[in-house]
């Protein structure tokens, strides 16, 4: 017979590991004791200061989503910036339906503005055939006489089938 096979002694070693970790751990699981405990240290740090009176007491007046807090200049100029181009453009055509109007203007940009009778802030309120009139939310009116030069646009020519 020939003496021990080598490629027992692995299985064998597995076996030993396995019993000593066993017993290690059976004897030693009652000593752990959890690490000290760590604080981080934090930066000192000044206590924020509280509200000032007048500004809280402006809050309370004025709550932040009140129309009344939004600045006047900016709906004002807003405003001003639709007559001025409303009264620089020119008036290319009126199409009306019933008591609904749509009028077709160009802006000096180039740009088409077309204004009905539900628009804001600027509406067309009349049209007597040669002009129209504006009005706007705040009851401002602004005339408008059409152009002489304006042309409809042209119809795109009709499709002929070929023939082949």
């Amino acid at each position: 017979m020939t003496g021990p096979k080598p490629w027992l002694l692995g299985p064998f070693l597995a076996a030993v590991a396995l019993v000593v970790s066993t017993y290690w751990w059976q004897t030693q699981k009652a000593t752990w004791t959890p690490p000290r405990e760590r604080r981080p240290d934090l930066p000192a740090f000044e206590p924020i200061p509280g509200p000032r009176g007048a500004v809280v007491q402006q809050a309370r007046e004025r709550p932040v989503l009140w129309v009344s807090r939004r600045p006047p200049q900016v709906a004002e100029k807003k405003k001003d910036e639709a007559a001025d181009v409303l009264s620089q453009s020119r008036l290319m055509a009126v199409l009306e339906s019933g008591s609904a109007r749509v009028a077709m203007l160009q802006q000096p940009d180039g740009k088409k503005l077309k204004l009905t009778t539900e628009t804001k802030p600027w509406s067309i309120e009349s049209f007597d055939g040669r002009k129209a009139v504006f009005l706007s939310t705040d009851n401002r009116r602004i005339e408008r006489l059409l152009e002489a030069g304006a042309t409809p646009p042209k119809a795109p020519a009709p499709v002929r089938a070929r023939r082949p």
